[in-house]
Formats: C-alpha cells, structure tokens, sequence
C-alpha cells in the first residue's frame, strides 16, 4: 500500500511571519519615508498604470534601491535571512512531519506566497530545506545576479494554479 501525502500549503507574510518580509529592513535601507507611505505609493502606482499590485511593489523596490544598493538575488536573500517569524514557526515543519510519520501520512510542506521568492529563500526555514517548493513572486537575473525583470507575479488571483500544480 501506497504512504498517503499530505501536503500542507502557506502564505509567507502574516502567516508565518508577523510583517511582510520587505517591511522589516529593506523598505527601510531604501526608501525615505515611512513603510505604510511606501505601500500606499505602490497601490497608487498599481492604479494609475492599471497595474497588477504586486508588479508595482516589486517595480518601486528595484527604483527605491537605484543609485542605493545593488538590487541582487543575493543581497534579497541577505534581507530574507533577517526576517522574523512568529514564535514556534522554524519547530513547527519538523514537528508535523514526525506527526504525520507517527501516523502513516507523509506530511509536504509548499509557500505560495505573494512575496517574493529570494527573500524566502534567505529565511532560516527555508535555508533549513523544509518546504517541497517555493511558489512566489520573483525576478529573472543577469549573469551577475542582478535583478532585470520579474520572472513570475504570484497574485491572489493565481494563487489556486499552484494548488493544481502541488496535487499533481
């Protein structure tokens, strides 16, 4: 007999972590006001172009960072590595494989998330290898590991097309 998967599927921001992953340090290395101003300029960037939301954060991050920092795979990945979770979130995908073990299911565990897949990728957890995959909003890289385009917008719209692929 075949072991039942079972597998459990997160959003990152304010699920796993109390804040959204650029509020808790790069909003504020690059931007000159506060973050709630940042936010609010990104939808207003969104509305003005008729764009998707997400596209405009991810577009005012690399503009904010110009002239400031070297927008990077790797310097997301150093922002990702500081972001807070909430209390017993890195004991918790361990502790709910050996359950699922204890109980004849294998437990996988999969991010989608609207945030961006560099800085999740920097976080302890997912340095740690605890999740199957990592759906989320991303950028294509040049050769040197700058960011030029995004590679893929992880919206609340299209968030089910990873639950489709997951099952597969």
């Amino acid at each position: 007999m075949k072991t039942p998967v079972l597998a459990i599927c997160y959003d990152f921001d304010k699920t796993l972590s109390p804040d959204d992953m650029q509020a808790q340090g790069y909003i504020q290395s690059v931007y000159d006001g506060d973050v709630e101003t940042f936010w609010k300029e990104s939808g207003d960037l969104a509305e003005a172009h008729e764009m998707d939301s997400n596209l405009a954060y991810m577009y005012k991050m690399v503009s904010e960072a110009h002239g400031r920092i070297l927008f990077t795979k790797k310097m997301l990945a150093e922002y990702g590595a500081r972001v807070q979770l909430f209390p017993g979130v890195a004991e918790w995908f361990e502790r709910i494989r050996a359950y699922g073990a204890a109980h004849g299911v294998i437990i996988e565990h999969y991010i989608i998330s609207s945030g961006l897949k560099e800085m999740i990728e920097g976080t302890a957890i997912a340095q740690a290898g605890v999740f199957e995959k990592i759906y989320a909003s991303s950028f294509m890289f040049d050769q040197r590991g700058v960011a030029v385009w995004p590679a893929q917008v992880v919206n609340y719209t299209n968030k089910t097309q990873f639950l489709f692929r997951i099952q597969k």
